[in-house]
Formats: C-alpha cells, structure tokens, sequence
C-alpha cells in the first residue's frame, strides 16, 4: 500500500495522520507494513495500542 499525503505543503507531510489499513484487518494480523512517505513502516497492534516504526533498523 502506497499513501502520499499533502503534495502542497513538506512539512505537513512529515506530520500529518495517514491511513495505511483497516483497524480490523491490523488488529486481527497484529502487524502490517506500508509505505509512508516513501519509506517502509512496520504499524503493530498490542495489547490495544497501534505502534509504527521505520522497518529497518539503521543502527551500526
């Protein structure tokens, strides 16, 4: 899935809310990936709360 949000205004890219899927499908795979922003993020769902993070881990 490949969501792109605000073309006008760079910032409001940065911060704005963007759907990536359905609250029942996350919650019933508990995880998902999507682009966002044109990077891949890794959305979970665990113990009732949604969690996003970059999917690579770019620690050395």
């Amino acid at each position: 899935m490949d969501i792109d949000a605000s073309e006008e205004d760079p910032e409001m890219k940065k911060s704005s809310a963007v759907c990536v899927g359905r609250e029942e499908d996350i919650k019933k795979s508990e995880r998902m990936t999507a682009i966002v922003h044109d990077r891949e993020v890794v959305i979970f769902y665990h113990k009732g709360e949604y969690h996003a993070m970059d999917i690579r881990c770019y620690r050395i």
